[in-house]
This record gives C-alpha cells, structure tokens and sequence, in this order.
C-alpha cells in the first residue's frame, strides 16, 4: 500500500485492522506457562492423553534435536497419539527474552527440574496434572535429549510409563533411533 493514496474508510479500516493485530503479535511470546498447560490438559482429558510438556529456549540446540525427532514424520504420529505436547520458553537471552513464556521458569522449577539443569527439561502429566515422570535420572540429573545410552533408557522407561497409545513396538523402535543416533 505504500505510495498507494487512500481515502478516509480505506484508512480507518487499515487503522483497524492493525490495531487488532498488534496485541496479537505482542502477545505471541507471553501467554502464560499456566495457560498453556491448561489448555494442553483440556485437550488431553478430551483425547484421552497425557501432557508432555518441554522446556526449551530458541537457542538450545539439544531442544531443537529433541523437537526434530518428536516432529519426524517417523515418530510424530507416535507420539502424537499418547501426548500431548506443550512448550514452554524459558532461559532466553537479550533480545529474546520477550519469547519467554510467563511463570514458565517457576513451573519448571515446580514440576521438578533441578537447579541449573538445563534444557531442554521435559515433564509428562496426566490430564489432571499429576506429574507421571520427567526427564530427571537418578544419580545424573536432567536427560535433556537422550544421547547416552543410560538416557535413551532412562527415556525408553518414561515412555513405557506414561505413553499411554504406545505399543512396544514403537518405543523399541525410538530406543533404536536414539541409540543409532549417537553411533553415527
């Protein structure tokens, strides 16, 4: 529309308009941590699931492996049918640091994740917000994204804990992606 004349109507509708989407676009990056666990678990009480919910930060490298692998058109109806998965940004940097979710560092903190952990940090919860398991192994800490091969059985557990449409099939089958993974 530039260099483009408008009359008083065009105007005050492109007025409008963008006075409705800006709130929009700022408020992308603040939806509250709360929020989104809420409506992830609305989502998994109707669909009989549970809520796989990550905590990730844009620069994180190993959340972005970790979300490659969940979005895989290998695995994404996998999981996809047991979870449903929510993230939740934390940990951002400088000018980043408007993605961060609110609350999702205190919610992190309250669903487990120990200090310092790192990300990403992942929790899954029953539909009404019980907390089945995360991505914390004993004696080592935080998992993030299972590489070694005491992680990968770490995560194989988990799933077989909490997965509820999962065969044994799948998950042997995600065990061998993760395990293959770090031989190559």
């Amino acid at each position: 529309m530039l260099g483009m004349k408008l009359n008083s109507k065009q105007f005050s509708m492109g007025f409008v308009v963008a006075a409705l989407l800006i709130p929009a676009v700022s408020m992308a990056g603040t939806t509250s941590a709360r929020s989104l666990l809420s409506n992830a678990s609305a989502i998994a009480k109707r669909d009989k699931k549970n809520v796989l919910v990550i905590f990730h930060a844009s620069w994180c490298g190993w959340c972005k492996k970790l979300d490659a692998m969940l979005d895989s058109p290998e695995f994404k109806s996998t999981f996809d049918n047991s979870y449903v998965i929510t993230h939740i940004d934390v940990m951002e940097n400088g000018d980043k640091k408007a993605l961060e979710n609110d609350g999702g560092t205190d919610l992190m903190t309250q669903l487990g994740a120990p200090k310092n952990s790192g990300i990403p940090f992942f929790a899954i919860l029953s539909p009404d917000g019980t907390k089945l398991g995360d991505s914390v192994l004993p004696k080592t800490g935080n998992m993030g994204y299972p590489s070694e091969p005491f992680e990968v059985a770490g995560f194989k557990a988990l799933l077989k804990k909490t997965a509820v449409n999962m065969k044994a099939s799948d998950i042997s089958h995600i065990e061998a992606f993760l395990t293959a993974q770090k031989s190559g």
